[in-house]
């Protein structure tokens, strides 16, 4: 049965048709983490994110600031 929709990317195709590493992938025990090498991209990650996230944060914590204050000066003319 053909349909009218445009197919996907080879690219996204490729990633919709791995298998996931998500809830059915088998746990791993201790002894074969420990004998993995250790994932350096990980802990650059997890700072890149964290960086993000705090910019995120900030931004609209400056953004809610403006607002409030461009509130308080309407209310107070």
């Amino acid at each position: 049965m053909e349909t009218d929709e445009p197919k996907l990317p080879e690219s996204l195709t490729r990633y919709l048709a791995a298998p996931s590493g998500g809830v059915n992938a088998p746990a791993s025990r201790p002894a074969e983490h420990r004998l993995r090498p250790a994932n350096r991209g990980s802990a650059h990650q997890a700072l890149e994110s964290a960086l993000l996230r705090g910019f995120v944060y900030v931004t609209s914590g400056l953004v809610w600031f403006l607002v409030l204050g461009l509130v308080l000066r309407h209310l107070a003319r």
